[in-house]
């Protein structure tokens, strides 16, 4: 696919070359440092997860400025993307759609002022664009899932260009093998964070020397970057249009078009219609769901989601928002009923009020109709 190798520097993470440039990043070292200075047992569990945490933050702040190095040198790459102190202080963060940097300086696509997903870094080549991701974490499951929507989200954005990933991984980390094949895997040395640890202990007593920046032509900004324009909520609003037929059968061709076979990834579940509360007590007949209260719910706006699972199979999840507003969401399982709560501020509770207001009497579901799909979906499978 590629002969992008791993040089030196940063499979040893050499910062030998960085100054202090490391320090002018931002951690989330409050906890970490307050441990440190009430000298807590560094062995305990409360220290080695937040250390770990901080070894973590900085792992990728390290291999981003070795990257950036490597870039500039780097003949195939023909465009890197700045982030954190190596941006211009000019670039607001009041955009609301594309490619831009979120308050934390990182890599983000927006849609309505939303982050839909975040990039480690990303640099382009003569005809592909790259996104970095980079972890310490051993296992690599986790990973493995969310590439799937960083792959979906940049193949819309870039309908013209090979979108690959580049792994970067610390040693010891399993599955090398089972990443997707766009993706090249590199392995470094394990960090050392104590050095730059004992710096940030010493705050304002460590005099650091001023940050490096690079001048090349090759270092772009997030928001000069064009990209194919991707209407996060109206694309969600034309997938309910289309997802059912008028006889209230599921759509299947359309869901296994290569356009929506994308969008699935991107979003992970899509919004299909919606059931009364009368349709939902009937499907949750003979279970319990005494812990639902199902007369707090608001009636009308039970909706009714189609969600791709991680090995490629599909479920029906529902939502549902009780009196006092929050947003609940609903499994179906063998083994009873799943509730969890949504994060107010999620994407979840912000697709759920657009979706509302797209809602017509057409889209309304009928005991029968769950029944039929659920059946019909229960064959259906995706590659992951």
């Amino acid at each position: 696919m590629n002969n992008l190798k791993i040089n030196k520097q940063i499979k040893s993470l050499d910062v030998s070359s960085l100054g202090d440039n490391l320090l002018h990043y931002e951690y989330h070292t409050r906890h970490l440092l307050s441990l440190i200075k009430n000298n807590v047992d560094k062995e305990s569990q409360q220290f080695i997860s937040a250390y770990n945490g901080f070894r973590g933050e900085l792992y990728e702040n390290v291999v981003y400025e070795l990257l950036l190095q490597y870039a500039i040198e780097e003949e195939q790459i023909t465009q890197f993307v700045l982030k954190g102190p190596h941006q211009s202080l000019s670039n607001k963060d009041n955009e609301k759609f594309g490619l831009l940097m979120d308050k934390s300086q990182q890599i983000v696509y927006k849609a309505g002022y939303k982050d839909v997903s975040e990039y480690d870094a990303m640099f382009f080549t003569k005809d592909s664009i790259y996104y970095v991701e980079s972890t310490i974490v051993q296992s690599t499951i986790g990973l493995r899932k969310r590439l799937r929507k960083k792959t979906a989200l940049l193949t819309m954005l870039f309908p013209k260009l090979t979108v690959n990933a580049l792994i970067i991984l610390s040693d010891g980390a399993n599955g090398l093998n089972k990443f997707p094949s766009n993706c090249t895997v590199w392995v470094t040395n394990n960090l050392n964070a104590e050095d730059i640890l004992d710096k940030l202990v010493l705050g304002k007593k460590y005099p650091k020397i001023p940050f490096i920046k690079y001048d090349n032509p090759k270092l772009i900004e997030a928001h000069t970057i064009k990209v194919d324009f991707f209407k996060y909520f109206d694309t969600l609003g034309w997938i309910l249009k289309k997802a059912i037929n008028s006889d209230k059968t599921i759509n299947k061709n359309f869901f296994f078009s290569k356009t929506v076979s994308l969008y699935i990834d991107i979003y992970s579940k899509v919004y299909i219609g919606y059931i009364s509360q009368h349709t939902l007590a009937g499907l949750l007949d003979g279970i319990d769901s005494s812990e639902l209260e199902l007369q707090k719910l608001e009636l009308q706006h039970i909706y009714v989601t189609l969600e791709k699972l991680d090995d490629g199979n599909f479920a029906i999840i529902y939502y549902a928002r009780i009196s006092n507003s929050k947003l609940k969401k609903l499994e179906i399982t063998q083994n009873g009923l799943k509730l969890s709560e949504k994060d107010p501020k999620g994407f979840t509770v912000a697709e759920t009020k657009f979706i509302k207001h797209c809602f017509k009497e057409s889209n309304e579901l009928s005991f029968e109709n769950i029944k039929n799909i659920t059946q019909t979906i229960s064959s259906w499978h995706f590659e992951v």
